[in-house]
């Protein structure tokens, strides 16, 4: 009787956990992946349900079926779930391996619905200890799948999602086999279909602590963004540009996020070391100074107002950053009357290379590039790299002739 209590728990637990992420996230194909996933669970743990309560009766026989049924499916409703999680659709090993774990278990539910093998060789008869190894194996290419995918991902949240599940698939498939073969040789039927109750709950906070933490304008509200005048960048914790307003699309180029935060801002790393400090306090604003460089190669010097992004939680998803562009960097160029060469040389300065970098770019020897320099910084009336910088961010320059 205490099985059957555990089992109903169990049961009732993961039709809760398939409601909870539908209610979140009914029209995402990832979350109604799950809640199948939940499903056969609870159609796993019914079957225990049935065995304990019924095992001297005639139907004890459709509910060890029922049983083995949801303990097989479960694992193919959980690699469904990771492949629509990280559209691993597309991989057409992955593909084929899915058919091959398709096809086994058609075969074994054949034996099980057929002559109720499964059943009748627990706990040591060939069907029940290959089923028993197959399905550990099959279970283990759900992490697999994830941590594949985490690791090519750019995307702090992402990453998380991956660690958390990859850990809770191991961990439970581990935990449940050796709970099969110990209740097999006390004698009493399996209660594993328990087991991946702290495992689904595991995937079930990932999905909504993290999987709902997406930094989009959606989450900012898309009019107020769109609606905004300056140039709107979104960037996640893992320094991505996962988004962009109108006007920042207008101030650097077409471009298309995903974008690596180094692509975009020049001095990256600054902002990077200021945003992780500031992290750590109750502060959430900051602002910083520099350039940004637009699909062309320009470089846009502009002042930048960035502001910490947490999420219900308290943790941070990443920063909104609101551009104020100082000045056109072409008009600069053309005021300064800067021959070709020269503005060559003022792109690969503000890009932050030093002068044997340029002389590689451009093809041309070391030396060439120090007369250029000097060249540059006589027509700017300045002597070093500090003294251009100012001059770009608004300091007066010196009289020219």
């Amino acid at each position: 009787m205490l099985y059957a209590i555990i089992s109903s728990f169990a049961c009732s637990a993961y039709i809760c956990l398939a409601i909870l992420i539908l209610v979140f996230g009914k029209n995402s194909p990832t979350q109604r992946a799950f809640a199948l996933f939940c499903a056969t669970l609870t159609l796993w743990s019914f079957g225990s349900i049935g065995q304990h309560l019924f095992k001297d009766s005639i139907w004890v026989s459709l509910f060890d079926r029922i049983y083995f049924t949801g303990s097989e499916l479960f694992i193919l409703t959980g690699i469904l779930f990771a492949l629509t999680l990280t559209e691993g659709w597309t991989s057409r090993v992955y593909r084929l391996i899915l058919l091959g774990i398709t096809v086994r278990m058609a075969l074994y539910q054949t034996a099980n619905w057929g002559w109720n093998l499964l059943s009748q060789d627990f706990p040591s008869g060939f069907w029940f200890v290959s089923h028993q190894l197959f399905c550990a194996l099959e279970s283990l290419f759900i992490p697999l799948i994830v941590y594949r995918w985490g690791r090519a991902s750019s995307l702090y949240r992402q990453k998380i999602q991956a660690n958390i599940i990859v850990v809770s698939t191991i961990s439970g498939t581990v935990i449940g086999v050796l709970v099969d073969f110990l209740s097999g040789t006390g004698g009493k039927n399996p209660i594993s279909c328990t087991i991946p109750l702290f495992w689904v709950g595991a995937i079930c906070f990932a999905i909504l602590r993290y999987g709902l933490m997406r930094f989009t304008p959606a989450q900012i509200h898309r009019e107020l963004v769109d609606r905004m005048n300056r140039p709107v960048f979104m960037i996640d914790r893992s320094w991505t540009i996962t988004d962009l307003n109108d006007n920042a699309k207008r101030l650097i180029g077409p471009s298309k996020p995903p974008i690596a935060m180094q692509q975009v801002f020049c001095d990256n790393e600054a902002i990077e070391k200021r945003a992780a400090a500031v992290m750590q306090t109750e502060t959430t604003e900051f602002s910083h100074t520099g350039f940004i460089r637009s699909t062309n190669g320009n470089l846009i010097p502009i002042v930048t107002n960035f502001s910490i992004i947490r999420d219900a939680w308290g943790g941070s998803i990443g920063i909104l950053g609101v551009c104020h562009p100082q000045f056109d960097l072409e008009d600069f160029i053309r005021r300064y009357s800067l021959s070709e060469r020269q503005t060559d040389i003022l792109r690969h300065i503000l890009s932050g290379n030093s002068q044997a970098q340029t002389a590689d770019v451009l093809c041309i020897s070391l030396a060439t590039v120090k007369t250029h320099t000097t060249g540059l910084y006589n027509r700017l009336g300045i002597s070093s790299r500090s003294e251009l910088y100012a001059l770009l961010q608004g300091e007066k320059p010196k009289d020219i002739s």
